[in-house]
């Protein structure tokens, strides 16, 4: 019998151990990083992957050494790519471009235009939406964004 009420007696000491920590879990202020901030349609965009600053799986690259993604309408650098400081473990931002955007006519509107810094080539362009998100267009006409 002692045994019976000694194994109910930790068992309803480990349950109000258990619903304490929870409830106290409960009350505790969180910093605001572990906080969720909302759709993340609604944060800004970090970057566009595609074969201009991606690398082969032998590790040599598969686009340009450099390339800058304009956005059409702003005529702003939103995204940088540079093989090599990539390959030297930089962490890159548009601002960390010195190319010098001289906006053309016939490129496409609300897009982004990727260019070859070498050779000021646009080698690559897609529409966006007006916060930057990529419009995909599929077989039967209709369009999403991600």
């Amino acid at each position: 019998m002692k045994l019976v009420l000694g194994a109910v007696g930790a068992a309803v000491a480990i349950a109000t151990v258990v619903a304490v920590g929870i409830q106290a879990n409960a009350t505790t202020v969180q910093d605001d990083a572990s906080h969720f901030k909302g759709p993340v349609a609604d944060r800004p965009i970090g970057g566009y992957e595609g074969w201009w600053n991606s690398t082969h799986l032998d590790g040599t690259p598969a686009g340009p050494a450099e390339t800058v993604a304009v956005n059409t309408n702003t005529g702003k650098i939103v995204d940088y790519s540079n093989m090599a400081r990539s390959a030297a473990g930089q962490v890159l931002t548009a601002a960390d471009a010195t190319y010098v955007v001289v906006p053309d006519p016939t490129w496409p509107a609300s897009s982004i235009v990727i260019i070859d810094t070498a050779t000021d080539k646009v080698i690559e362009d897609f529409p966006v939406d007006e916060k930057g998100r990529v419009i995909y267009t599929h077989e039967d006409g209709t369009t999403t964004v991600g």
